[in-house]
């Protein structure tokens, strides 16, 4: 049966019996993208090698990491990563004994894609660990046979206006509040340009783009209004705030795009961390030249929607981006929501282990904001802390302060 019309292959190695009954029970009947999942299942790491010796397309791999020794499961994933050379396969790890495994450590040294402990793994939690898993699997496959995911392989039919479109028709700003004393910190820039179907927003045109550089005619203006805008909230306020801009688009690692960065960074004499990007997973691959030059003038990188895309752990801890933003789906409503507080605080601890700055995007009430503030979560985004405005109203907004601060 061919890969592309046959079931997904999902393989659960533990060694506990009962884990694969509940597996079974749980994901029976379970579809992605209509086709089934054919659950494969293990007793051992060494029953698991077998398997992947006569299944080399396993999708997604469920590994306890403690078997028939105490570091089975991790050998197991050292074993599919390097004897296999299969970098295709996501990897969750899932333990009862977290003690011989810390997460930080299993983390850092293994290309796995997830690590949780058996206690977390509710049958919600389970089925979205498999989708996500399956989604992203499907999108490696892709973009290993066509460079690009096979809905994005069309031309996209707004690329030919992106050069016309010019300056940004509407500029609004959100700003970047410390949770740790509700001050604002920075903002972001949310541009809007007027296409010939409608408004069209940053992130559109990143995805009109590809794997290409937003082109100049619609990067200068933005960057030159970033940077403008810069230096009149610090000379109003008497401090500098971050200004993070969704610039760089998927072609972070084009020498073009980062001399033009570095180069109005370093003649508009801002302080060092005013200047931030704003990108997606793709302009992290093969960025890190471009990164370390954008570093040496002073300029941070966050990535957009953390946890959300299908980027490698070895990946975003190489490419290290400074802050990590977790998009609103993880954010808005989460308190009192067991199973998404679970998510959330996953990340964030991920986050912490790269070193990262965690922003939480799309705050919207004062027990969401709580709640990413007790997490150790140090910025916020949203209605419930300080509404978007129009550039010329944020330092009257600055000075007012944060709702939750009064």
């Amino acid at each position: 049966m061919k890969p592309e019309t046959g079931p997904w292959k999902l393989l659960p190695v533990d060694d506990e019996p009962m884990v694969h009954e509940v597996s079974r029970l749980i994901l029976a009947g379970l579809r992605f993208e209509d086709r089934a999942v054919e659950l494969l299942t293990a007793g051992s790491a060494a029953e698991a090698r077998d398997l992947l010796a006569r299944h080399r397309d396993v999708a997604l791999a469920l590994v306890d990491v403690v078997m028939e020794t105490d570091d089975a499961g991790l050998l197991l994933v050292q074993h599919i990563r390097q004897r296999l050379g299969n970098a295709d396969m996501q990897i969750v790890l899932r333990t009862g004994q977290p003690g011989v495994a810390p997460e930080a450590e299993v983390m850092h040294g293994h290309e796995i894609n997830g690590y949780f402990l058996k206690t977390e793994i509710t049958a919600q939690r389970l089925n979205s660990i498999v989708i996500s898993g399956l989604r992203a699997y499907r999108r490696t496959l892709e973009l290993r046979a066509g460079g690009t995911p096979a809905t994005e392989r069309a031309a996209d039919p707004l690329r030919p206006e992106l050069a016309a479109l010019g300056a940004p028709a509407l500029l609004q700003v959100q700003p970047e509040v410390a949770l740790a004393n509700w001050q604002v910190v920075g903002v972001e820039l949310l541009p809007q340009w007027r296409g010939a179907a409608g408004w069209l927003s940053a992130a559109r045109l990143r995805q009109a783009a590809g794997d290409g550089a937003l082109p100049a005619a619609l990067a200068e203006p933005l960057l030159a209004a970033a940077l403008h805008w810069a230096r009149t909230w610090a000379d109003s306020l008497g401090r500098p705030l971050r200004v993070s801009v969704p610039l760089a688009g998927d072609g972070l690692a084009e020498p073009e795009v980062g001399r033009r960065i570095v180069d109005a960074v370093r003649a508009a004499g801002l302080a060092p961390g005013t200047l931030d990007l704003l990108v997606g997973e793709a302009a992290l691959r093969g960025a890190a030249p471009a990164v370390e030059a954008l570093r040496a003038a002073g300029v941070t990188l966050t990535l957009a929607d953390f946890g959300a895309g299908t980027i490698s752990l070895p990946q975003l801890s190489g490419a290290a981006p400074d802050r990590l933003k977790l998009p609103r789906p993880f954010v808005r409503g989460v308190a009192g929501q067991p199973e998404r507080m679970a998510v959330a605080r996953s990340l964030i601890a991920l986050a912490q282990t790269l070193q990262a700055v965690v922003i939480a995007d799309g705050i919207a009430s004062p027990e969401d904001a709580q709640f990413f503030k007790w997490e150790g979560c140090e910025l916020g985004q949203g209605d419930a802390l300080a509404p978007a405005c129009a550039p010329q109203d944020l330092a009257a907004q600055v000075r007012q302060g944060p709702a939750l601060a009064h």
